[in-house]
């Protein structure tokens, strides 16, 4: 619920776009300052601002059917076709941009606000952010008006600290707008402020109590808290408003799980995949199951649910997915002890999903569960070094220090490992477990015992948080 500027470059391209299109095309009639909707038809129009409401509000299954709706009704309004391409689940990345372009050349004949929004949604992808933040920035300086746009902009700012400074800025413009709420609520919870992700979270329920995703995100930011009955309560207020609004149900088997209570963990995961329509998604909640069976001590089932997705993603052509399974499957036997499958399954998913940060991240950790130091030193090498790129962002650089953390620790550092966790914050969990291990060897066992505590203590559903609490508990 869950990114950039040149300002000189979008006043020339706003001036380009605005003398090639046609005035009637510019001015649709809409509130001064605001963004237009070129189309004779409201109802495509209603369609479009109804789904552009549920995707800001993180409910995309639901937005996608209204963006379908208004393209049914027009099927030439571009805004709404580049939106479909951008938000709607389930499409190939070919398909995406079929949908985009396609919008971007229909809203070439709407407003300019149309179009530079079109194009900003075009430029997706983290080696686009520049050019997405310039249009965003045009098209709200032709609309200041607009808050959809300011929102925009907002959420395109790299510093944390003044994304949620220019999103209070847009609360207090409008003030029953309830997305920059969501957003600050997870920006702070980011930046450590838990009692003001909190108040933003509690706020967003306030302004949009109908719709679910607030519930959504105040209970995560509560399960996040560890309080686990209110997260619970919220969920349910959340799949109360909509039955289908997967979410919920993935969240609440997130407090089962972090309940120990597997088997309720299971049912929810289960509901999840039946309301989903995307088989890459419910290949993922598949490996959501077989992480209850690691929580559960349960090894043979999670081996057997993490191989399954691994053989059935490979055999449909999710090569990202099946690179992940094979990599769950690494860290998975490593921990373990097993010194001989994982290499197979690291060099299987380096062959499918190439040597990217997530491949990065578990071969490191594989290897240093393994003893296999150099190797691991190297991995984690190569993944610190996106550390180095400007305004890094904060969820890389506490992964980056949980992945420190885990090869000094097993390379014997145990206060370099506890210091590295300690900087990784909620990502900390498998660092300071194997920290903990040290200690005990060391002969510190009261020390030992104190991280254990603080390890059973984390309420984050991953994998290395899981196979972390596992190792605690036998502290």
């Amino acid at each position: 619920m869950h990114a950039r500027s040149h300002c000189t470059a979008g006043a020339v391209v706003f001036l380009a776009l605005a003398s090639a299109l046609p005035l009637t095309a510019q001015y649709s009639a809409q509130p001064a300052g605001t963004l237009s909707v070129t189309t004779s038809s409201d109802e495509a129009r209603a369609a479009f601002l109804a789904g552009l409401d549920d995707v800001e509000n993180i409910f995309f299954e639901r937005g996608a059917q209204q963006l379908r709706r208004a393209l049914s009704t027009d099927p030439k309004l571009g805004i709404a076709r580049a939106a479909y391409g951008l938000f709607a689940p389930g499409l190939t990345a070919a398909q995406r941009d079929q949908e985009i372009n396609q919008g971007v050349a229909d809203a070439a004949n709407a407003s300019t606000g149309e179009l530079l929004l079109a194009l900003a949604w075009r430029a997706r992808g983290a080696d686009r952010a520049a050019e997405r933040s310039t249009l965003f920035k045009a098209a709200a300086a032709l609309l200041p008006e607009d808050r959809h746009l300011a929102y925009y902009v907002a959420n395109s700012e790299p510093s944390l600290q003044e994304r949620v400074r220019q999103l209070e800025a847009i609360t207090r413009r409008f003030p029953d707008y309830a997305p920059p709420l969501n957003q600050i609520a997870y920006a702070k919870n980011t930046l450590g402020d838990v009692a003001g992700a909190l108040t933003a979270a509690e706020q967003q329920v306030k302004v949009a109590p109908n719709n679910p995703n607030p519930h959504d995100s105040y209970a995560e930011l509560l399960q996040f808290a560890g309080r686990l009955d209110e997260a619970a309560t919220h969920y349910q207020q959340a799949m109360a408003l909509d039955g289908d609004y997967i979410a919920a149900h993935t969240g609440l088997a997130e407090v089962a799980l972090l309940q120990g209570d597997g088997a309720t963990a299971r049912t929810h995961y289960g509901h999840a995949m039946d309301k989903d329509q995307v088989p890459q998604n419910r290949l993922n909640y598949r490996q959501a199951i077989a992480v209850t069976h690691v929580n559960e001590g349960n090894l043979t089932a999670a081996m057997a649910g993490f191989t399954a997705v691994a053989e059935e993603a490979e055999q449909n052509r999710y090569p990202a997915i099946a690179a992940a399974a094979h990599r769950n499957l690494a860290v998975l036997e490593a921990a373990l002890g097993d010194k001989n499958t994982p290499h197979g399954h690291l060099a299987k998913s380096q062959e499918i999903g190439g040597d990217v940060p997530a491949q990065q991240v578990f071969a490191a950790v594989t290897h240093a569960l393994l003893g296999h130091m150099a190797p691991a030193k190297a991995a984690a090498a190569r993944f610190a070094e996106g550390g180095s790129a400007p305004n890094p962002a904060p969820a890389l650089m506490r992964n980056i220090h949980s992945v420190n953390g885990i090869v000094a620790a097993a390379g014997g550092g145990s206060a370099a490992a506890l210091d590295e966790s300690q900087k990784a914050g909620p990502a900390g969990a498998l660092a300071k477990a194997l920290a903990a291990e040290g200690l005990k060897k060391e002969g510190k066992r009261s020390e030992a015992q104190a991280l254990r505590d603080e390890v059973l203590a984390y309420s984050q559903v991953d994998l290395f948080t899981v196979i972390a609490k596992q190792r605690a508990k036998k502290i």
